[in-house]
């Protein structure tokens, strides 16, 4: 991909993040209930359902005792930590030459998760993300794929930072792990915050720099 265009989808995945958050906080929080899901499915725990309003919430049935803290934890871990790390995936993805495997997968995680909504807003969302990225994925360019696959990892890589620092302190969030793990709250929010961080870093080190690796 052209530094170009990775600066161009960069600078409005920024300009949404920091001025339509009122928009772009649902597709905030529809990724970072992904990361959650994504972990039910990774430790074949039935899903209910999720929802998606002013907070999100993501409704598993979890089967059995035994292992039952485990999946909890595992799951919040999943939901502060999905948006930011999906976004460095992204951009990998992007930096070996596959803007379209982001776009594949984005639509089919959408089209699984149209499955499970259970509200309205729930629905709406992710059917966006089928309509629109499905579009660019079967219709576009390769110039209009690789552009719209740097957009959906900037904005995850920007949004999970900044997701990561709003994360709610009392009554809610790393004090709800620090409950289940005996494990200060504060760690956990400043474990969240450098997972976003690095993440933001090094996506945007795959993003900006051809030929840049991770290893």
């Amino acid at each position: 991909m052209g530094q170009p265009v990775a600066f161009g989808a960069g600078f409005i995945a920024l300009l949404v993040v920091c001025f339509s958050m009122y928009v772009a906080r649902y597709f905030y929080f529809y990724a970072s209930t992904g990361g959650a899901l994504l972990v039910l499915v990774g430790l074949a725990r039935p899903v209910a359902g999720y929802t998606l309003g002013d907070e999100h919430r993501v409704f598993a049935s979890i089967v059995g005792f035994v292992g039952g803290r485990t999946a909890l934890v595992l799951q919040a871990i999943g939901n502060y930590v999905g948006a930011p790390l999906l976004g460095l995936a992204s951009a990998a993805l992007i930096a070996v030459g596959n803007p379209w495997a982001v776009l594949f997968g984005a639509t089919f995680l959408s089209l699984l998760a149209l499955l499970v909504a259970l509200n309205p807003l729930a629905f709406t969302i992710p059917l966006l993300v089928v309509l629109g990225l499905g579009a660019t994925l079967f219709y576009g360019s390769g110039a209009q794929q690789a552009f719209a696959a740097a957009f959906v990892a900037w904005f995850l890589l920007l949004a999970g930072t900044l997701g990561a620092f709003r994360i709610p302190g009392l009554g809610g969030g790393p004090n709800t792990l620090a409950g289940k793990t005996f494990i200060p709250g504060f760690l956990w929010q400043l474990l969240f915050i450098g997972v976003a961080i690095v993440a933001l870093i090094v996506g945007g080190q795959l993003l900006l720099r051809p030929g840049y690796d991770i290893v």
